[in-house]
């Protein structure tokens, strides 16, 4: 289900490079004993990458691609470890830089995000099992949520700290579209139109900007939403999808029956839900979410979620996932909602923007610092 989030969603920077998170200490060690010498790849002081270390979490990379239903072709490896060798390059130079305030925080962020993991599988078993499916230890997961905590850290105070965005910029982005990376865009159009203002370069770089524009505008606009809570309860595996055994899903049936029956009976829709729903995050939301006309959700589940009277409790509605009840509390017409209601989720994305432009910088400074080198075969290409 899409949970209530804004449509431009908080583009954390730090971990701009997508499903890049915690390759570098949660990659797969492979056994000492090997064919070939395991070539370094970059050294520094106290930094070392070596090529088994790219290829695992490059691996990693793709499974995860592959979970999430998005492979990774193979024409597209070299591209894919260049990335990765430049996140694993990030995460050692923030490992190098976090000071001792960093690390506690870090730590204390790690172990949330642990038990926030635990909470949503809603069992240990559960979270287990699902370790398992992504080939990972808790070990490895441990150290995984650890790394990208001393990331997030490390940029936090050495770069988000620095980061300004004032309510013109707001204003900027709400009316024009424009943020930190179509300056750069438009700048590097500026200088092309006076060396050449009729090149294919120019109208290129031209056609780029007015295209960000748009889709920075587009992403302001809201489709119809419809506001509502919901119970469900899965008659699938949660991690494997498979079908659970017929009795399991006829007391599903039966318990959501009596569901429905309490509810029309009048008892409180968040308080059932949080008994009975099992919706990894009812205990934050009671069950009440806010759904797009265009969310990824069932088709069987949107036909009833927007054609439902308001207010009204809905019958057993089955999908691929298991089955649902669901009552609608409003729906929000279609359009561009007032700056008010927008301006936390604008500054948070032009925060990160600006956080991605300065990346460069920051890894160049850790080069320098740290005295990095390149020194291995660069990834096929």
């Amino acid at each position: 289900m899409n949970r209530r989030t804004s449509r431009l969603g908080p583009v954390v920077a730090s971990l701009a490079l997508a499903g890049l998170c915690g390759l570098g200490a949660a990659a797969e060690r492979r056994p000492a004993l090997q064919l070939f010498p395991d070539e370094v790849l970059v050294k520094g002081d106290g930094i070392e990458i070596r090529r088994t270390q790219l290829e695992d979490a490059v691996a990693a990379y793709k499974a995860n691609a592959a979970m999430r239903g998005q492979p990774i072709p193979d024409a597209n490896t070299a591209e894919v470890e260049a990335r990765v060798l430049d996140r694993l390059l990030l995460n050692e130079i923030a490992r190098r830089r976090a000071a001792d305030e960093d690390k506690a925080k870090a730590k204390e962020t790690a172990e949330k995000n642990l038990e926030e993991a635990k909470r949503q599988a809603r069992s240990e078993e559960g979270f287990r099992r699902q370790l398992l499916a992504r080939g990972l230890t808790l070990e490895q997961y441990q150290a995984r949520l650890l790394e990208d905590a001393t990331l997030e850290q490390v940029l936090a105070r050495e770069v988000k700290s620095k980061i300004d965005i004032t309510s013109e910029q707001v204003r900027e982005f709400y009316e024009q579209g424009i943020d930190p990376l179509l300056r750069e865009a438009q700048a590097a159009a500026d200088k092309l139109a006076k060396s050449s203002p009729e090149s294919a370069a120019y109208l290129e770089a031209k056609r780029r900007v007015e295209d960000r524009k748009r889709l920075n505008q587009a992403s302001l606009t809201r489709p119809e939403q419809a506001r509502a809570s919901h119970v469900l309860l899965y008659t699938v595996d949660r991690v494997t999808r498979e079908e659970l055994p017929e009795d399991v899903k006829r007391a599903k049936r039966e318990l959501l029956d009596k569901t429905i029956a309490r509810l029309k009976a009048g008892e409180d829709f968040p308080t059932v839900a949080r008994e009975v729903s099992e919706d990894p995050d009812v205990r934050q939301t009671g069950g009440e979410y806010t759904w797009p006309r265009d969310a990824a959700i069932a088709p069987e589940f949107k036909a009833a979620l927007f054609t439902l009277p308001v207010n009204q409790l809905s019958d057993p509605i089955l999908t691929r996932y298991g089955i649902h009840v669901v009552k609608v509390h409003e729906f929000i017409p279609p359009g561009k909602p007032p700056l008010d209601k927008l301006q936390k989720d604008i500054k948070d994305y032009l925060l990160n923007q600006e956080v991605e432009v300065r990346l460069p910088a920051f890894v160049a400074d850790g080069k320098k610092d740290f005295a990095i080198e390149i020194v291995g075969a660069k990834p096929a290409r």
